[in-house]
C-alpha cells in the first residue's frame, strides 16, 4: 500500500535536529510503495524546497532508515540537485531504493527519512532544520540475494590538481558496464559543460581531462551520474 502523508515540522529527527520553515529543507508532500520481501522500496516522489530568497548551489539528498528504539540510522540511497532558485520547490520522483544495498542493517521495523544536503556543506547555512522522517512503518529483512554492488566505487571518484590552473583530471572506477554522465557547474549551479552525455563505460578505471585554462577563478562542481548513483566532487580553478 501506498503511503503518503504531510510531513509534519515538529517531528523529532535523527542526531536531535528539527525541520524548520528556512533555508533548505524537505517540503511536505511525498509518497512511497513500503518494500516487500525483496526489500526495494518502489516509487519514492518526495518535494525538496528552498525557503530562503538567495538560489542554492549544488547539494545532496539522501534517504535514510531510522531506527526509533535505538536511535540508529542508515543512508540508503543519495541523489544529486545542481542547483535550486530562492523561494523554489523541485519534486524528486520514481526514485527505487534497494534497502539489501547497504550492508549492516538488521531485520527490525523502521522509519524513512529524508536528508537534504547530506554530505556537503555546500548550500547549508543551518544543518538544524534539513532532515524529516516520512509516516509509516517500514519492515526489513535482509535478503542476501538482493545485495548488489555499488556501480560507482565512491573512493575512486577524484579531481587533481585541486586548485587547477589550466586542466585537471577527474577519475572514477566502475564496477559493471552502466551509462555515464559527467557533468561541470560552477558555485550557482548553471552548467559550465558536459563531459560525458549518459555515454556507456565499461566496468574499470577511467579519467577525463577538464579544461580549465578559459574558467573564471572560483569554485565548480563535477556530477557523475549513472542510473542509481549520484558523486560529487568540489573543484577550485586558480590561475
Amino acid at each position: 500500500m501506498k503511503t503518503k502523508s504531510l510531513l509534519l515540522m515538529t517531528v523529532l529527527l535523527c542526531g536531535g535536529m528539527k525541520l524548520a520553515a528556512q533555508d533548505i529543507a524537505p517540503g511536505i508532500n511525498y509518497s512511497y510503495d513500503p518494500p516487500g520481501s525483496d526489500g526495494v522500496i518502489h516509487n519514492i516522489t518526495v518535494d525538496v524546497v528552498n525557503n530562503d530568497n538567495t538560489g542554492a548551489g549544488s547539494f545532496d539528498v539522501a534517504m535514510y532508515l531510522y531506527d526509533q528504539s535505538s536511535g540508529n540510522h542508515w543512508v540508503i540511497g543519495t541523489t544529486n540537485i545542481p542547483s535550486l532558485s530562492g523561494n523554489s520547490l523541485i519534486t524528486i520522483s520514481s526514485w527505487d531504493i534497494d534497502i539489501n544495498n547497504t550492508p549492516g542493517i538488521p531485520a527490525g521495523t523502521y522509519r524513512l527519512g529524508i536528508w537534504v544536503d547530506s554530505n556537503d556543506d555546500i548550500s547549508e547555512t543551518d544543518e538544524n532544520n534539513n532532515t524529516g522522517l516520512l509516516a509509516g512503518n517500514i519492515s526489513y529483512n535482509p535478503s542476501a540475494s538482493g545485495i548488489a554492488s555499488a556501480v560507482v566505487a565512491a573512493s575512486s571518484v577524484t579531481c587533481f590538481p585541486n586548485p587547477a590552473n589550466v586542466s585537471a583530471t577527474f577519475t572514477y572506477s566502475l564496477t559493471q558496464n552502466t551509462n555515464v554522465s559527467v557533468k561541470l557547474y560552477d558555485i550557482t549551479g548553471n552548467l559550465v559543460s558536459t563531459l560525458s552525455d549518459n555515454e556507456q563505460s565499461a566496468a574499470g578505471d577511467h579519467q577525463l581531462t577538464i579544461d580549465t585554462s578559459s574558467l573564471p577563478d572560483g569554485v565548480y562542481f563535477i556530477t557523475l551520474s549513472t542510473g542509481e548513483e549520484s558523486v560529487v566532487r568540489r573543484v577550485v580553478v586558480s590561475h
